[in-house]
């Protein structure tokens, strides 16, 4: 029952819209890229009043005509005589992914603003483009690299990323986020909610490495009402033509070529028979690879139709039955 209200739960919540200043649009299955995860011990510091954030005027500093002052510095005291009331290094650890409402007996009921930080190395290489990619972060996220701001995420239950390509050093780099989980009456959760709205980064960070013209986008289903009819689409980040892409399933022994229009994009939709569809019984999926002369995509999908005949809802034509399992 539990378990079956929180997935309820789940679904409904991704649905609502979340907003975004300054990120780039999602990128498709970014586990099945050049990835360096991000996760682990991140050091934080908790700031009630906004201290790193707002001047004494209650301006933000990375609205200032320099952008600087605010805990985002991640500056270090060079002597006793710099006034610098923050310490990222000498900071307690959390670790990410994770909420931070459970990993400290003090914020076990803290609504506020956390800043979080985690130092990394990179060897950024020319003619490759990166991207700083955030699983979910609740609820609200200011995010800033070297000091740089990167942009605004409001919604706790949606990806992110932002393009550092310009941002990222060579050797050590500095990645701090302001993290505010407070309710807010004309947002979601609102004040009044029958669950804690729980705050941190809660899932995956990863440092993503793309070649300059990327897959930012690609979807392979079959065309609603058919059983073997294949769509297949791709869009690139930039509007670059020309670009040659191969899409295989080994399995199926298909393979297919195909050259990106004047907007970065392929559409095509072809039969294909012989399909294993995917139901509960036997989840199919297929290993799939989406291939440029730069990138080589792997993924795993599976192919169903879905259609509703009055009261029923029919899974590759059959009807399906839903229960509830009371018992957890």
């Amino acid at each position: 029952m539990l378990k079956t209200i929180y997935s309820v739960f789940l679904i409904c919540f991704s649905l609502f819209p979340s907003v975004n200043y300054g990120q780039v649009t999602a990128i498709q299955n970014i586990q099945g890229r050049k990835i360096e995860s991000l996760n682990g011990k991140w050091n934080y510091i908790i700031d009630p009043y906004e201290n790193g954030y707002y001047d004494y005027r209650h301006d933000p500093f990375d609205q200032s005509k320099t952008g600087t002052g605010g805990y985002y510095d991640d500056k270090v005291q060079k002597d006793k005589s710099e006034l610098i009331e923050y310490d990222f290094d000498h900071s307690p650890q959390m670790n990410v992914p994770g909420d931070w409402n459970s990993q400290s007996e003090k914020l076990e009921l803290y609504e506020g603003n956390v800043w979080l930080r985690k130092k990394f190395d990179a060897k950024p290489e020319k003619g490759k483009k990166y991207f700083v990619y955030f699983g979910a972060v609740n609820y609200e996220a200011h995010v800033y690299l070297n000091g740089k701001k990167l942009g605004v995420h409001k919604g706790g239950f949606t990806p992110f990323q932002f393009d550092v390509t310009n941002n990222l050093k060579v050797g050590e780099n500095s990645l701090v986020l302001k993290v505010d989980n407070i309710r807010k009456q004309d947002e979601i959760p609102t004040v009044n909610t029958d669950w804690w709205n729980y705050g941190g980064i809660t899932r995956d960070v990863y440092l993503a490495e793309f070649p300059e013209h990327f897959i930012s986008d690609y979807k392979l289903q079959l065309v609603k009402g058919n059983n073997n009819l294949l769509n297949f689409s791709v869009k690139l980040a930039d509007a670059t033509a020309g670009q040659e892409i191969t899409l295989s399933i080994p399995e199926l022994k298909l393979e297919k070529k195909y050259k990106t229009d004047s907007e970065g994009k392929i559409v095509d939709e072809f039969i294909w028979n012989n399909l294993s569809l995917w139901s509960p019984e036997t989840p199919k999926l297929y290993a799939v690879n989406i291939k440029t002369d730069k990138e080589n995509i792997n993924d795993k999908i599976g192919f169903r139709t879905i259609q509703v005949n009055g009261d029923s809802i029919l899974l590759n034509g059959k009807s399906v039955f839903f229960k509830r399992n009371l018992t957890t």
